[in-house]
């Protein structure tokens, strides 16, 4: 069993309390994916038979200009590219198979650059504000499975004027019992802040794990599987079935993720020696048939 669980039945007493003294008025810290905020990071899958689009609404009174960053899931810079998104409820909708620039001039004329396609890949994308720090901008995106004919999507998630990403931090979610499910897709994401970036803002990866992700599943009548999982990038994709192989996972669970930094991590947002904690976001997406329902992964600190 991994380590980082060992204290999982204490970890879950201190959850407890730990809700209970949010509820009478403890501020929680972590992402943002109710309410408007200065950025945006949200996931794509664009790999074979899948695909995946963006939408965000200004809700500011002025145009601004955002700039759509592209990290391919190994934390390297695919695309990045400037959009004009009107003010009053303007709208902005992306797909990854068509990333482009966007320029409004003041008669409304709308103008876009040439297309570049990122089929084939997935990974994660971060909206970036005009740095003024104002919470204007929501998001919401959708990743489609064309071989099963399910989708789900999800809130972006805000960061920079209310939401925050904090080393140590787990990140918890729901899953149906993962038996049922024809379709499930587990999305961590790790991020340089307070600049907003890849593991590796953005250069090539090195050929060791850039984090280990530990993964827990637990059930009312217990512990069901732990896992820890090196990735050799910002950004881990897989199911439930393929993260713990060999578990029976037959039954609803809670699950549960943190994640440390690998070998081959070398950041300066914080300390780069190895094993100092990560701050990661995520986001658990399933589907029953063609129903499919999403969720952004929550936040708890560590106790």
């Amino acid at each position: 069993m991994s380590s980082r669980f060992a204290g999982l039945v204490g970890f879950c007493a201190w959850l407890v309390a730990s809700v209970a003294g949010a509820q009478s008025g403890t501020p929680v810290i972590g992402p943002n994916s109710d309410f408007p905020d200065a950025n945006l990071v949200m996931p794509f899958d664009a790999s074979t038979n899948h695909d995946t689009f963006f939408s965000i609404t200004n809700v500011d009174s002025i145009q601004v200009t955002n700039t759509w960053v592209f990290y391919d899931e190994s934390g390297q810079t695919l695309a990045s590219v400037d959009r004009d998104i009107p003010g009053n409820g303007g709208t902005d909708v992306v797909d990854p198979l068509s990333v482009r620039t966007r320029s409004i001039d003041s008669n409304g004329q709308v103008t876009e650059g040439n297309p570049q396609s990122l089929a084939g890949s997935r990974g994660f994308v971060v909206v970036q504000g005009p740095g003024d720090g104002i919470d204007r901008l929501l998001g919401n995106f959708t990743i489609a499975n064309t071989a099963t004919g399910s989708a789900f999507g999800a809130n972006a998630t805000g960061l920079g004027a209310i939401g925050t990403v904090q080393q140590g931090d787990f990140i918890i979610g729901t899953t149906f019992n993962p038996t049922t499910l024809q379709d499930s897709e587990l999305i961590v994401v790790a991020l340089n802040v307070p600049n907003i970036t890849s593991l590796t803002n953005g250069a090539a990866p090195p050929a060791q794990p850039l984090m280990v992700v530990s993964l827990s599943l637990d059930s009312n009548s217990g512990q069901l599987a732990t896992n820890d999982v090196n990735v050799n990038g910002s950004a881990l994709f897989s199911s439930l079935p393929n993260l713990f192989p060999g578990a029976s996972l037959n039954i609803s669970a809670t699950i549960s993720v943190i994640a440390t930094e690998g070998p081959g991590y070398s950041g300066t947002s914080f300390d780069p020696d190895a094993d100092q904690d990560l701050g990661i976001i995520g986001w658990y997406g399933e589907a029953v048939g063609q129903f499919g329902a999403a969720q952004s992964l929550r936040t708890i600190s560590s106790p």
